[in-house]
């Protein structure tokens, strides 16, 4: 086949696009991947777009799909974006974004996104939806975390999660002021303000191995309120965790319920003291630490894009 993608140079371009459609061209596939779209896109017969949201692109789109077949990628429910997240609040809470989204949606002959709930919310849009589950790169089951003298508790993850690390903040507190040997690392996003506890902060980086390479977590955390924005997430924070051997504590909602193994794994937590709780037997019990996150690592080579990406070959194959 032969397919131009263009995404937008997030983190959520480097797992819709950049990752399964640079499996592809590692299997035989005539494959361009650009930041943003250019005019080369014109010699494709499958043309796939991330998460366009901009109304000028629209005609262009449109005119793309005289002589190609074209695929929207979006792995987020804009329609439901929590005031809380203010920067995409700010953007998908207009009415323009939102019908960009859905006529770009409505042009396309096949629309691809992370989940099933999500799927539903974009089958009324198209009823062409394809589920593509989020997959890790093989490399990173290769990598060792690098190890501290002190344990860490760690969480990574953009702006848009004060709300969730809001409401594990009391028992996060509590638990790192019990235990004044442990070290807390927050990656990409510093929440160490809401959380009420000094931690260690590592910026966003880019490059996804380099990335990777800096969750020296011992046990990992993935906090989600569960409203209905979160309803349509994927597991890819629990699934980063556990493809490094890291245990993660995972709230029990639809996004993890299906991926954390809970007692095996990690934990799913239900109530609000289970944070304390879980955090304090992890700290207290490096063996059950160690066998948890090898059991999780195993797990998440389901979810390695070497194997995965035979589903969004299939899903384009689909369209010629």
């Amino acid at each position: 086949m032969k397919i131009f993608g263009f995404h937008d140079d997030s983190g959520c371009g480097d797992w819709r696009i950049k990752r399964p459609l640079g499996e592809l061209a590692k299997h035989g596939h005539d494959v361009r991947i650009e930041c943003g779209w250019t005019e080369e896109a014109r010699g494709y017969p499958i043309i796939v777009g991330q998460r366009m949201d901009k109304h000028d692109a629209l005609p262009i789109w449109r005119r793309l799909k005289i002589t190609s077949r074209l695929v929207y990628e979006i792995d987020d429910d804009v329609f439901t974006v929590d005031p809380v997240n203010a920067m995409a609040h700010r953007v998908y809470s207009k009415p323009v974004p939102q019908d960009t989204v859905i006529h770009a949606a409505q042009v396309a002959d096949l629309v691809t996104v992370t989940t099933e709930p999500l799927a539903d919310v974009m089958r009324v849009h198209n009823p062409n939806v394809a589920v593509l589950p989020n997959c890790v790169p093989a490399e990173i089951f290769d990598l060792q975390r690098p190890r501290r003298d002190r344990l860490v508790v760690g969480w990574s993850g953009g702006a848009s999660h004060a709300a969730d690390m809001h409401m594990v903040a009391g028992q996060v507190r509590r638990f790192l002021r019990h235990h004044p040997n442990v070290e807390l690392h927050l990656l990409g996003t510093d929440y160490s303000e809401t959380i009420g506890h000094p931690a260690r902060f590592t910026r966003w980086i880019k490059d996804p191995m380099t990335y990777y390479r800096a969750f020296d977590f011992d046990i990992g955390l993935a906090p989600l309120t569960g409203t209905v924005f979160d309803t349509s997430k994927s597991h890819a924070k629990a699934l980063e965790y556990s493809a490094l051997g890291i245990p993660v504590l995972a709230s029990d909602v639809p996004a993890y319920r299906d991926f954390v193994i809970d007692g095996v794994t990690g934990y799913l937590i239900r109530r609000e003291h289970e944070w304390y709780k879980r955090l304090r037997e992890l700290a207290n019990d490096e063996a059950m630490r160690t066998e948890m996150g090898a059991k999780a690592r195993e797990h998440a080579r389901n979810w390695d894009i070497s194997r995965g990406w035979k589903l969004w070959e299939q899903a384009y194959e689909g369209l010629l």
